[in-house]
């Protein structure tokens, strides 16, 4: 009798303890509104052309990968990018979030959208349409930049 009392509160113990070992859901909507959020945020300081705002949304490690550009690596080096382009007052920049997936686990998420990129040079008017895919991680309960690429939609010149 005594033994059988044991074994059921040995199993009341072990169920207990288990069901409190669950990790909460994570509301994967609830980030991807998150993250929505900040490419509105993002494309604001854009538009103001505000280096140090736009850089906080990366990760220190964080890639970008430009349409018909090599490979830039960390926050320092994409900063420096930008303003490479970004301080001529002829440029525009603008994207437009499609679809943002959040992983079940709550801690890296994509974002696929569009962007138009436009210029006036002293040849024209230069303008290039293409696609992008961010990936985003979630760093000290933040999301982050980790990895940038965008595509032009056009073709090669001579082609």
């Amino acid at each position: 009798m005594f033994f059988n009392r044991v074994v059921m509160l040995m199993a009341f113990a072990c169920v207990a303890f288990i069901g409190c070992d669950r990790t909460p859901a994570v509301d994967t909507r609830a980030e991807a509104d998150a993250i929505r959020d900040l490419d509105r945020q993002w494309q604001a300081a854009v538009d103001a052309r505000d280096f140090d705002k736009i850089l906080s949304f990366y990760a220190p490690d964080a890639v970008e990968m430009p349409a018909n550009a090599p490979i830039i690596v960390g926050r320092e080096a994409i900063g420096k990018w930008f303003e490479s382009w970004l301080t001529d007052t002829t440029v525009s920049n603008t994207f437009a979030p499609e679809v943002i997936e959040v992983a079940a686990s709550g801690d890296l998420a994509y974002d696929r959208g569009t962007y138009r990129f436009t210029q006036h040079t002293p040849k024209g008017r230069v303008e290039d349409l293409g696609k992008y895919l961010l990936i985003w991680k979630k760093i000290n309960g933040q999301w982050k930049a980790l990895a940038d690429i965008s595509n032009s939609d056009k073709a090669p010149e001579g082609q």
